[in-house]
Order: structure tokens, then sequence, then C-alpha cells
């Protein structure tokens, strides 16, 4: 499930989804300057996973969302950027995530009773009308998401929901499900009134209808093309978490030179995922400062449909080796990410087996780091005879025109000859999903988020026959076995051996061609502080920890 800087194609729901950036090392819980670092040469960066804490309360915070106004607030539907962050901060999840991507109790405490029986127990809780939170509305906002949403894939192996008792419901599986209950911390685990719903109907969740939960803010007002605004629940059952802002306006600037000059003025407060051309400019910003957390966010050029020149392996070998992503990260992104060489990026890796997705992370770097010489020979022994690749991505985005024509020049002089199609927002989103949009494309750029730490996330998008992003219908029964496999089993070494095996196979096709591994970047005025930095923030009520910086 995802999103990006720019809304793209692959972005999945939570994508359902994190970024990153160093190699060996995910960032522990810090404040200010601790974390790890990013980028190439002169512009490294230090990353953080939260801003220095908050010291008191505020009026009002006005937060852009950069990637525009949400389509909708029906939580397993809110797979976008904007529309994932507002809810999260409207509704409770049944589990919660920090800013390090840990896992703990959230609207319930959890209980494995079995590989195959995951229990849920409700805290006394209650939605912003006053009505309690029940087990009858966890079943309900559960079967929706299985049912038919962007998350519904995480439900695969759900046999059955039920209420075992007031405040209690029980989710048996159909074979043992590892990530399921780290995916019940986002998007997927949202918990609304099933009366509210159900009377809303299809304006569930739209400007018209809105949403009713049981989270930190509640809903004021959804002025369409104009903002989003929420206060403050002085009610809320968590106590630990009552927001120290009493009102939150989200506004919905995506254009970068206003946005700039907006977050530069004080106009707007704050802002997620600025575009690297805002970078140089808000560094030097008097009126507050710039965050580069780590992330699971990843661009990559993706092959648009199956058969065709792009089959050829040698081919996309070729275009891995003629990339030069270091310059690409310097360039474009000014340090604000990492030169990326598989579909999974570093920060998706769990933080307890990174040496072992390292290991394997090494392999691809040698064989994919830029050799144009490499690529030349590739070029002469595949099937390609230099006819024209057309390359898609969408208009109006400065940095990833940039990168386009970057990669044009540097696969020309490997003998690739790419030529850049702009299309506009609507027809490019849809050929995400529409393969029939695709049918004249060769390649896509895309970019991807994960909402959990988890390979078997993005694997099971993006890999699987007739999963949602598997453009070229990539099948291989071996892939699908250890896959399946991986999704059985507890053992997290064991668990990280089988997909480590599963991406040697699917990367040897490369249909994707990996880019760059992009940080959260954040602009926060100087008068506040508190701000989740890490991408962890799409999973999070990340509203709720802003407040006075003095």
């Amino acid at each position: 499930m995802s999103l990006a800087v720019t809304p793209s194609p692959r972005c999945r729901t939570s994508a359902l989804a994190g970024a990153a950036v160093t190699l060996t090392v995910l960032v522990s819980a810090c404040s200010g300057g601790s974390g790890s670092s990013s980028g190439t040469g002169s512009e490294q960066r230090r990353l953080v996973s939260m801003s220095e804490a908050a010291k008191g309360g505020v009026d009002l915070v006005t937060w852009n969302l950069t990637s525009g106004e949400p389509d909708t607030l029906d939580p397993p539907n809110a797979a976008t950027y904007g529309g994932g962050q507002v809810v999260m901060n409207l509704c409770d999840t049944l589990v919660r995530y920090d800013a390090d991507y840990n896992l703990s109790e959230g609207l319930a405490t959890f209980e494995r009773e079995s590989p195959t029986k995951l229990v849920y127990r409700l805290h006394t809780a209650k939605f912003w009308d006053g009505k309690p939170v029940t087990a009858e509305d966890v079943v309900y906002s559960l079967g929706r998401a299985k049912a038919n949403s962007v998350v519904s894939s995480f439900f695969q192996s759900v046999k059955s929901i039920r209420a075992t008792g007031d405040k209690e419901v029980t989710v048996t599986f159909s074979e043992p499900d590892e990530k399921f209950n780290s995916e019940m911390a986002n998007i997927s685990g949202v918990v609304v009134e099933k009366a509210y719903a159900e009377k809303a109907g299809k304006n569930f969740g739209t400007a018209a209808g809105g949403v009713m939960c049981s989270g930190p803010f509640t809903l004021d007002q959804w002025k369409s093309g104009n903002s989003i605004t929420m206060s403050r629940n002085d009610g809320y059952w968590d106590t630990t978490r009552i927001p120290k802002a009493k009102k939150v306006k989200f506004t919905f600037v995506t254009d970068t030179n206003a946005l700039t000059q907006a977050l530069d003025t004080g106009e707007i407060d704050g802002a997620y995922e600025l575009p690297p051309n805002a970078i140089q400019a808000l560094e030097k910003s008097k009126e507050g400062r710039l965050y580069f957390g780590p992330s699971t966010q990843g661009t990559g050029l993706n092959v648009a449909n199956a058969g065709g020149a792009t089959a050829d392996p040698k081919l996309g070998a070729a275009l891995q080796r003629a990339i030069d992503r270091e310059a690409i990260v310097k360039a474009v992104y000014h340090g604000a990410g990492q030169p990326l060489y598989t579909g999974l990026t570093p920060r998706t890796w769990p933080s307890d087996q990174t040496a072992l997705y390292a290991k394997a992370y090494a392999k691809f770097k040698k064989v994919r780091s830029y050799d144009i010489d490499a690529a030349k020979k590739l070029v002469k022994a595949s099937s390609y005879r230099g006819q024209e690749l057309v390359v898609a991505y969408q208009a109006g985005d400065p940095t990833i025109a940039r990168m386009a024509q970057l990669i044009q020049q540097q696969a020309k002089q490997a003998g690739i000859n790419l030529k850049l199609q702009s299309m506009g927002a609507l027809a490019y989103q849809q050929a995400g999903y529409d393969a029939s949009k695709r049918k004249d494309m060769d390649y896509m750029f895309g970019s991807n988020f994960n909402s959990v730490a988890d390979p078997l996330e993005p694997a099971l998008f993006n890999y699987l026959p007739n999963s949602p992003y598997n453009y070229t219908d990539y099948k291989d029964a071996r892939t699908a076995e250890l896959l399946k496999e991986a999704v059985s089993t507890f053992d997290a070494k064991k668990r990280a051996e089988l997909v480590i095996q599963a991406q040697d196979r699917w990367e040897s096709v490369n249909g994707t061609i990996p880019l760059v591994a992009t940080d959260t970047v954040t602009f926060l005025n100087k008068r506040l502080a508190g701000a989740v930095t890490s991408f962890a923030y799409w999973s999070m009520p990340n509203m709720a920890f802003i407040g006075s910086a003095k």
C-alpha cells in the first residue's frame, strides 16, 4: 500500500507499507539529534525519528498535506499520503506503532492463543458521540476492510472475525499469519462506529458524510478544495495521548514554490514529504527547521507490461548498471536519500534481522552499481536492438521530470533509447491500476511506501500472481511457495531466510529498476516541537504530539 512525494501508480496503501537509508542500523527512539545518516558526499544528513519534545499546548497548528486533498477518509481505503495521515489522527487502531515501528497495544490488548487464533480485548473507550466502542464495532470495521478495500489482501488468511465477548474479538486464520497483527496498526485496523457508518452509507468518509471514530481528534469540517479541520478530543480514553493542540487545520497546497513560501513566512506551520527542490530554500529558513527521518519509501522504474523488449532480464540488468544512482541522490534529492539496489528498501528490513538482509543486499549492490562498460556489454548480449522504449511519468513534478531526464541521458550512453512521456495526474494514476492504460508504455516511474517494517508487505503486493502491482504478470511457483511459508513462520530468522530466497528469484527478472530510497523530509515551525519525523508518522496520530517549543 503506498504513496510517495508524487502520487504514484505503485503507491500501496500501507503500503501500507518504511524507506530507507542506512544499510545496517534502524534508528532507535530519539529526540533532536540522535539518529543515523543519509545521503552521500557533502550533503550527508543526520536522520531522526522525533523532533525535540513539546513543552506545552498551542491553540492551532496549520499543517499542509503535500500530496493534496485526500480522495476519501474512509479508513480502509485512505491509502494516500494525505488520507491516511488525517485518518490516523481521527481514528484508533487495534494496535500501535511508535516513531521507530515498535509495536504495542492500542485500542485493544492482543494475545496470540495459537498460531491460528488471535484475541483482542478492548480498553474502555468511547466514540466522539459518546457511544462505547464495542466488539461489534470491531467486527464490523474489520469486516469492511476484509470485504472490499485496498487493504483486503491483508485478510487473505482470515477465516473468521467474531465477537467473543462485549469487549473481546477473536480472529481465526485458515493458516498461520505472522504479519496480520502488525497490519492492524495502520488503516487496516481502524475501528469505526457501525451504526454511524451504516447510516452514512456511500457518503461515509466523504466531505458530506464524515466519519465517526474514537481517536484523539474529532472531525470538525472538510471544506472540499480548501481544508480539513479537527479539534482536540478532551475526553480521549488514553490520557497519555491527549493532544497538545486545541485545533489542527490541514491545507492542500501542492505547488512547491507556494508551499515553500508559506512555510518560510509562517503562514503554514509544517508539512511532511517536502519535495527535494524545497530543501535548499527551507534549510536556510529563519522561521523553522527541516528534519530528515528514516523512511520506508523508495522510487523506481517499473516495467509496465508483460512481454516486449523489457521482458529480457539482460536488458533490465543493463539498465541497472547504466544508472548512476549516487549522482541522482546528489543532483535531484540533495542528499535526502540513498542509492537503492533492490525493490525492498533497507528500512523495510526488520531490525532484528538487518544483518541477514544487508548481506543479501550487498550482492545486488555489487552487480547493479554504476558501470557503463558493463552496461554496454549487457545491452549487446540482450535481445534489445535499439528500439524506442517509452518511459511514463507524472507531469507537474519537477523532481521526477529531472530524474527522468538524467536516466534518459545515462541510458543513452549504454545504447538504450528511452522516450519520455509525461502524463496528467489522473491518467497516470489510472495507469497504475488499469493495465489497458499501460499498453503503450514500457516503463513507469513509481514511488511506494510500506506501512510496516516487514518485507512481506511489499512482496505480497508485487510478486504474486494477480497481486495489484504485479505489472509484468510475474508467476513463479517457488517464489509463491517461499512467501506463503514466510507468512506462516513466526521464527524471525527463518522468515528472513525465506524472504531472501524469494528476493533472489524475483529480482533476477529485473521487473523493477530501483533508484533511490528516500528520506521523510519534514518542516516544523520554530514555535512548535514534538513532531514525529520518521515515516512512522503515517501510521500514528502524529498531530497529537505537536505542541509549543517553549
